[in-house]
Formats: C-alpha cells, structure tokens, sequence
C-alpha cells in the first residue's frame, strides 16, 4: 500500500485515520475507503472490501464524467461498467453525503 499523505482519503469502521494516495484493491475486511472533495468536503465515493479484504464495489457521485450516480462492481481486481444504484446503495449515499467531514 502506497503512503503518501492526501487530505481526501480516509477509512471508516472505527480503523484509526491514514491517509493513501490512490484507493488500493486490498484493505483491511469488512472496512471501506471514503474519498471526498479537498476544496468543498463534500462526498465523492467509497469503495467497500469483503470477507477476504478485496473490494467488490465501487460507489462514485455525480461529476463531470457522469452526471449521475454510479455503481462499478468489481471482480478479480477489475472494475465493472458502471451501473444505477439500488435502492440499499442509494440510501446509502444519502447517508455519506450527509456526513460531515471538516478539513
């Protein structure tokens, strides 16, 4: 895992705060990364790992990319096209966007 500090990555489920470069595709189980925005704080994506410590989703907001959110399902390091949210993730997102992260 690379350690070079940014302000924008974090992970949740009670693991102490480390800040990493790039999202990896192996954390700690059952944890997730949040990544929000460096200038507003706002939400920009999570990424949740399993059992095993691999990430199986990829949650991502709005941006210039895509003007909606998204959802890539990841497999053997791979990420998936994205797709709409159900009904779970998108209440989900509405949770994380509700947070409230000072920088």
């Amino acid at each position: 895992m690379n350690k070079k500090p940014y302000k924008q990555f974090y992970h949740g489920k009670g693991i102490t705060n480390k800040q990493f470069g790039q999202k990896p595709m192996k954390w700690f189980p059952w944890t997730y990364l949040d990544t929000y925005n460096a200038k507003t704080g706002k939400f920009r994506s999570r990424r949740k790992f399993g059992s095993d410590g691999w990430a199986y989703k990829d949650m991502d907001t709005a941006d210039n990319h895509k003007p909606y959110d998204h959802v890539h399902d990841i497999r053997k390091g791979y990420r998936f096209d994205d797709r709409k949210p159900n009904k779970a993730e998108k209440k989900e997102f509405k949770k994380a966007k509700k947070k409230r992260r000072f920088l």
